[in-house]
């Protein structure tokens, strides 16, 4: 689905499509795009099907009110323009459908009533209800049937500026038989022959493709109209706003991303592995996470014996990427006796219901520690290993890690039995890294500083080896951070008070809200229908369990909401560091949602933001948004794949997030973000049944406050806005965290070095993926970021533009290729690349062969 998939995941679901059609098709070159039933529409996808060769597109769902006004204008057919694009090069040639639907009954022209007296595939397929009025076709109604359908295809006509028009004659399952196909065949046949035979109807009817139609269109006129912008928030009627299923199922929106991010991984490690008996496991893994974002899959929209069937090939696929990754990491290392089968990876789940969790380690180990990001990071890592072992963190240079233990608090529960050790390693662009956990030498013992203090402002602990500093009578602010970035949050209620960054505060007044829905068509899969009037807040009269753990290297606030039968665990991580990863706040959430309605999280702030907020489109570029008093709350709400942001002329307050949400700015300062959703009422616009199988979901946002250091518009009266560098680099890590194994410790005379596969791209550049082809050749994908200049970054940037082969560490053969595998290259692409050549927000394609 186009609205809560990455740019990443769109691409691989295309290249996944196109391979396929070329083993099973070579001939079926194709050139447009389909897209009549997602729910609400981002040009990204026009960009993307540019990419991969097509010509032009079809969509459908656009916003009743919107269509209408395309339509009276006659603007059916028009580029669909980037935002950011000023010189038309990513335009797409785009046909809007004119009316409500796609099935047969809204295709034929304005009457349904009409339409359907022509569903011939109501005869021999049951699905469908037969009009009272459908007739077969035959020599004595020929002439009757012909000039009332031929009426309905002349006003459809009248909408368009070209001398044609096509008519979708199906919808979906119509043609699940053979006899369905051959009615509505034999019964068209006679009126198509019969208009085509009268010239003084001035009308020539054929069978078609929808290219037959574009090419048409484009002999009569190259000069349409260009449009910029997104087709969402999506109402087919009244107030219904499809803006409930940007959240619908929000477990498998996470475990979605998770697959999505391991898959990455896999593929890349696999790439400078290319072991031909893992190409079906890789190619399976693939195809499950393309199957998951169709329309029915990443929105929640599908029955629940479906959506089991999408978790359990997700879950697959998951763990054949581990499977994968770890058989890559052992050819690359080129030394299987110290990387045997049991280095399983720290971080696990037991089954796609479950939530992923640390694995205990029991003993001194070695740890493999592997980045995909094509740059120098050094991110907090995190480790479980059993609460009496006294270890600490050696690098690949047999240097001891500074560390800090905390206990283990996962989804609110503190363990007893383990702890945490948190380190900062710094890891190489694209890299194998080999670290240990070795016993504690005592001379060591103040580079592991003091064990984090553990305090519990609203209840006592029980028994731990930690230090615990308990509450008295009165508390106080609790206050998370340094003098780089500080919270509080208020002691009592768990709540966030005010973000602090480098003697800049934003005050904050951080709701958790609670949207009920009791008037009809109630909220459901597809839309969110809350009640009019104010959500109810759900930390009015609620204490909850706060737990607080500061050390050296991070501060934590773990708040745990109980109210009826539901659970929210709010962890709150701001880490003690220079760079980016000192810059932000990590809001993890776990919810445990039983009640019906719509949770959500607000942080209501001080920044003069007016009317505005900016969302993503699939990761890839930003859309800015309005708020319409005129609409009801649910029409205010848009998708947000990953990143949101409100801002003045001087503060920019970001929130990325590692699934898809949605979100919204009722009120000047406001962000808003749906956590989870339950029904027991279908909204009728297609499941047939409510939301009654919520399991415990995890979400993490990631907060980041930035200064604006250039003076922007106070009428925000320009449409196009980036994100900062910081933004993309958090996101990035953020999407794409580390993967970390753990193992049997093998005593060595020598450390065992990292292996560092790509060297770092310019930091204005991100790899995408690279993607095994076949043989020794694999596929390079790129993209040139868009970035503001009026936010100064953290941390230094090499801008350099260097040559491709240079990224890889062994030899290798470039060259340019398109996207899609019908497209080939020619002599005259070129092979020899000095520099990247990439222009802001563009994708590249090349094709790299290993020696």
């Amino acid at each position: 689905a186009v609205v809560s998939t990455q740019s990443t995941g769109i691409l691989n679901q295309m290249l996944d499509g196109h391979e396929w059609l070329k083993r099973n098709f070579p001939d079926a070159k194709p050139r447009v795009g389909w897209a009549i039933d997602p729910f609400g529409l981002s040009p990204v996808m026009g960009q993307v099907n540019k990419l991969f060769g097509l010509e032009a597109m079809h969509i459908q769902r656009v916003h009743y009110t919107v269509k209408k006004h395309i339509a009276e204008n006659r603007n059916l057919e028009f580029n669909w323009r980037q935002s950011w694009d000023s010189s038309g090069e990513t335009d797409m040639l785009t046909h809007l459908g004119p009316f409500a639907g796609y099935n047969v009954e809204y295709t034929c022209g304005p009457d349904p009533d009409v339409c359907k007296q022509y569903h011939f595939a109501s005869y021999s397929n049951k699905r469908f209800r037969m009009h009272r009025l459908l007739q077969r076709t035959t020599p004595a109604n020929v002439e009757y049937r012909s000039l009332k359908i031929l009426d309905q295809w002349r006003k459809k006509a009248a909408l368009h500026t070209a001398n044609a028009v096509f008519i979708e004659v199906g919808g979906d399952f119509a043609y699940a038989n053979k006899d369905a196909l051959e009615d509505v065949y034999h019964n068209y046949k006679p009126m198509l022959e019969y208009i085509n035979n009268n010239t003084e109807l001035n009308t020539q009817v054929k069978w078609a493709t929808v290219s037959d139609y574009f090419d048409h269109i484009r002999e009569r006129s190259d000069n349409f109209p260009s449009l910029s912008g997104d087709f969402f928030t999506y109402a087919d009627r009244l107030d219904h706003y499809w803006s409930g299923y940007f959240t619908t199922r929000p477990f498998y929106k996470n475990l979605d991303r998770v697959l999505e991010s391991s898959l990455r991984r896999t593929e890349i490690l696999f790439s400078f592995h290319r072991d031909k008996e893992g190409v079906a496991e890789l190619t399976a893994a693939r195809n499950a996470l393309s199957l998951f974002q169709h329309h029915d899959g990443i929105t929640g929209t599908a029955k629940p014996w479906v959506v089991e069937d999408y978790g359990t090939r997700l879950f697959k696929a998951y763990k054949a990427c581990e499977n994968l990754s770890a058989a890559a990491i052992r050819h690359i290392m080129k030394n299987k006796e110290t990387f045997g089968k049991d280095f399983q990876p720290t971080r696990q789940r037991a089954d796609f219901k479950e939530l992923e969790k640390q694995r205990v380690i029991e003993k001194p180990a070695e740890l493999v520690i592997v980045s995909t990001i094509a740059r120098k990071t050094s991110a907090v890592q995190v480790v479980a290993v059993k609460s009496h072992l006294n270890l600490e963190v050696i690098n690949s240079r047999g240097e001891v890690l500074l560390q800090q233990e905390e206990p283990t608090i996962e989804y609110g529960e503190v363990k007893h039995d383990s702890k945490f050790i948190v380190f900062r390693p710094e890891l190489p662009s694209v890299s194998i890294n080999r670290f240990q956990l070795r016993s504690l030498k005592q001379e060591n013992l103040q580079l592991r500083e003091k064990r984090s203090k553990f305090s519990s402002p609203t209840q006592g602990m029980h028994k731990t080896t930690f230090e615990v500093v308990s509450d008295k009578t009165m508390c106080t602010d609790i206050i998370l951070g340094t003098e780089k970035l500080v919270i509080k949050l208020n002691c009592k209620s768990g709540r966030l008070k005010s973000i602090s960054k480098e003697g800049k505060t934003v005050a904050v007044n951080q709701e958790v809200l609670f949207y009920t829905s009791t008037k009809l068509p109630r909220s459901g899969a597809y839309l969110f229908y809350p009640d009019s009037g104010p959500s109810r807040l759900l930390t009015e009269n609620v204490r909850p369990k706060i737990v607080v753990v500061k050390g050296p290297m991070r501060d934590r606030a773990v708040v745990t909401l109980k109210f009826e039968e539901s659970k929210l665990v709010l962890t709150y991580t701001v880490n003690h560091l220079n760079g980016l990863e000192g810059e932000y706040m990590d809001l993890e959430i776990m919810s445990d949602l039983h009640e019906e309605g719509d949770l959500a999280i607000r942080l209501e702030t001080d920044i003069k933001s007016g009317d505005n907020i900016f969302t993503d489109l699939n990761g890839h570029t930003i859309q800015h948004h309005k708020f319409n008093e005129k609409l009801h709350t649910q029409g205010n709400f848009f998708p947000m794949p990953s990143t949101a942001f409100i801002q003045d002329n001087s503060t920019r307050l970001s929130i990325l997030a590692s699934e898809p949400h949605g979100v919204a700015s009722l009120h000047e300062g406001w962000i808003e973000v749906i956590i989870d959703r339950r029904s027991y009422h279908d909204d009728t616009k297609g499941l047939g049944e409510g939301l009654k199988d919520n399991v415990p979901t995890p979400a993490h946002l990631r907060v980041l406050v930035e200064t604006i250091t250039e003076e922007q518009s106070d009428t925000y009266s320009y449409l196009v806005e980036f994100p900062s560098l910081d933004s993309h680099w958090a996101l990035q890590s953020l999407l794409h965290p580390a993967f970390i194994l753990s193992g049997s410790l093998i005593e060595r005379k020598h450390p065992v070095p990292s292996v560092q596969l790509m060297r770092p791209l310019p930091c204005d550049e991100e790899l995408v993926n690279l993607r095994y082809v076949q043989d020794q050749t694999c596929q390079l994908i790129r993209r040139k970021l868009g970035f503001t200049c009026a936010i100064d970054i953290s941390t230094s940037c090499d801008h350099q533009e260097r040559s491709l082969a240079e990224m890889f560490t062994g030899d290798v053969t470039l060259r340019d290729h398109p996207f899609s595998p019908f497209h080939q290259t020619n002599d005259s692409n070129k092979t020899d690349f000095d520099k990247s050549n990439l222009k802001a927000m563009e994708f590249s394609s090349q094709y790299v062969t290993f020696s």
